[in-house]
C-alpha cells in the first residue's frame, strides 16, 4: 500500500510539471519579440522579478485561502454536533480525536476549494489570452502601442 500510494504521488507530481512549458516557452517568448538586443538583459530581470514577486503572492494567496477555507468548512462541520448526542458522549480522548478528524477534513475540503478556484482563474487567464493582439516574431524592434 505505501509503494501504490508514493507511485501515486509520484505521477501526481510529475502530471504537476507538464504544462509548465506550454506556460513559461511562449511567455518568454512573447516578452523578447519587439525588443532590442542590448536590452535582453534589462527583460531578463525584469522578468525573473516579476516571476519571483508573482510566486510569492501567489504562494501568499493560496495560503490564506487554505486556512479561511478550512476554518468555514471546520465551523460547518461542527456545527452539526450536538453535546447532548449520546453518540458523541465520550471521554476527553474521544474529543481531541474527533477534533483532529474535523480539522483534517475541513482542510482537505479547503484545499479541494482552492484548487477548483486556481483552476477557474487558470481556465479564465487561458480564454483571455486568445484576446490578445499577435505579434509578429519576424517584426523589427519598434515595440507596437495599442
Amino acid at each position: 500500500m505505501i509503494s501504490r500510494s508514493f507511485q501515486s504521488v509520484t505521477w501526481l507530481r510529475v502530471l504537476q510539471f507538464v504544462p509548465i512549458p506550454f506556460i513559461f516557452i511562449p511567455t518568454t517568448t512573447a516578452v523578447y519579440i519587439g525588443v532590442p538586443a542590448e536590452k535582453n538583459n534589462t527583460v531578463a530581470g525584469l522578468v525573473n522579478f516579476m516571476r519571483n514577486i508573482g510566486s510569492g503572492v501567489g504562494t501568499s494567496i493560496v495560503t490564506t485561502l487554505i486556512a479561511r477555507q478550512s476554518q468555514f468548512h471546520q465551523v460547518h462541520l461542527v456545527s452539526r454536533l450536538a453535546t447532548d448526542n449520546p453518540s458523541f458522549q465520550a471521554q476527553r480522548q474521544a474529543y481531541a480525536r474527533f477534533y483532529e478528524m474535523v480539522q483534517q477534513q475541513a482542510q482537505a475540503l479547503a484545499y479541494i476549494d482552492t484548487f477548483w478556484l486556481l483552476a477557474i482563474g487558470a481556465a479564465l487567464m487561458f480564454v483571455l489570452a486568445f484576446t490578445l493582439q499577435r505579434n509578429d516574431p519576424r517584426a523589427s524592434g519598434a515595440v507596437s502601442v495599442h
